[in-house]
């Protein structure tokens, strides 16, 4: 693995750099979650009128052709700049490239500019109560009636659904065939009296993720995707892209965190405490290593074509050292790390989900067993 830059990467780089260093959005509002959104909405169209939205789609489609490295870099400066992400994050990195894979032409030309400029947002409508981590099992069913196909079930966490106009919905086709290939992917106008969205308010406060309760809503079946049965290979296809260069934004937003500890135990002197500046270097350690695993994934998918199973290993390893800085965090700043509304308490907050939120430790856990070490499967 060469950790290199070539000329064509570093220009990149720098031409990237140069323009943020021209459109910096400024520091995100803290608190109000609509303020916070209307913020990085804003950004997105900043970022699509410079041309910088989706470096990695093909230019045909509004993109620039970058490589997988040119991503990393993208992700890695917009997180060194702290920077936020686009708004419509789910559009750009999961429903764009699935409806460039899979989409007719007529799809294609509908929706893809309006992701790219943050116009329309997308959530994802994969999980349910009873099909979190086993989306083949499923339960919201589709019925073709004519040129429509009608929905009923239910899905949840579903991030970002308050703010969409478009999901991408997967749903049971076929109860007579094997799990798999009873399914299809749909793209759903969130905007029918027909579907409910309701909240899932977490200890931060904040609502990210919703349940969505779709009672015999309506789809067009030109809104099918990839074809009637397809659906498990177009999930694929999205969950393939999920976690795309997503990585490297989070290690360098990390390391961010990290710099403002180690400055506030400076300022407090609890850096001359042995046992504190111990967690500091051991914190130090885990992001470098992190970084590094980042890359090795990028090498994995350059050599091989699709991601291995190093990306579960990394995810684990995030959430991990991600909750070590926050409970470090609280440890160094002491009470006002507690109170509400600041920084530190967000943080301390907001870290417990992560060892749930994009695949929960315990099937990533499993995922190392048997795909990395080659462990038997568990009885």
């Amino acid at each position: 693995m060469d950790l290199t830059f070539s000329e064509a990467e570093l220009a990149f780089r720098d031409e990237l750099r140069s323009w943020l260093a021209d459109h910096h959005p400024g520091e995100m509002p803290h608190g109000d979650e609509d303020e916070q959104y209307a913020f990085r909405r804003d950004w997105q169209r900043t970022l699509y009128d410079g041309g910088w939205a989706a470096v990695h789609w093909p230019s045909r489609y509004g993109g620039r052709d970058a490589t997988l490295t040119q991503s990393a870099i993208y992700f890695e400066e917009l997180g060194r700049a702290r920077a936020p992400l686009a708004a419509n994050v789910l559009g750009l990195l999961l429903a764009g490239p699935t409806i460039m894979a899979w989409g007719t032409e007529e799809q294609q030309d509908r929706y893809l500019t309006p992701i790219l400029s943050a116009e329309e947002i997308w959530c994802q409508g994969f999980s349910e109560p009873e099909a979190g981590s086993d989306l083949a099992s499923l339960k919201t069913k589709a019925v073709r009636d004519g040129d429509e196909w009608v929905v009923t079930g239910q899905k949840v966490w579903t991030s970002g659904a308050q703010h969409s106009k478009w999901c991408m919905l997967v749903a049971r086709t076929d109860q007579d065939v094997p799990k798999h290939k009873g399914l299809s992917y749909f793209l759903m106008d969130m905007e029918q009296a027909e579907i409910q969205v309701r909240p899932l308010v977490q200890i931060t406060g904040e609502a990210e993720f919703n349940e969505l309760f779709i009672e015999e809503a309506r789809i067009p079946h030109e809104n099918l995707l990839g074809g009637e049965g397809n659906g498990w290979k177009v999930a694929l296809t999205t969950l393939m892209n999920e976690r795309a260069g997503l990585g490297f934004f989070l290690q360098v937003r990390m390391r961010n965190v990290l710099d403002d500890l180690v400055t506030a135990a400076v300022q407090n002197g609890r850096i001359d405490d042995p046992v504190v500046a111990d967690r500091l270097g051991d914190l130090h350690l885990r992001t470098e290593n992190l970084r590094l695993l980042a890359y090795r994934g990028l090498s994995t998918i350059e050599r091989y074509g699709q991601p291995g199973p190093e990306g579960s290993l990394t995810k684990w390893l995030w959430s991990e050292t991600n909750q070590l800085l926050a409970q470090t965090a609280a440890d160094v700043v002491g009470a006002d790390a507690l109170v509400a509304g600041t920084p530190w308490a967000y943080e301390l907050l907001r870290s417990r989900g992560n060892s749930i939120e994009g695949g929960t430790t315990e099937i990533l856990k499993n995922i190392v067993a048997e795909r990395v070490l080659r462990l038997p499967r568990a009885a």
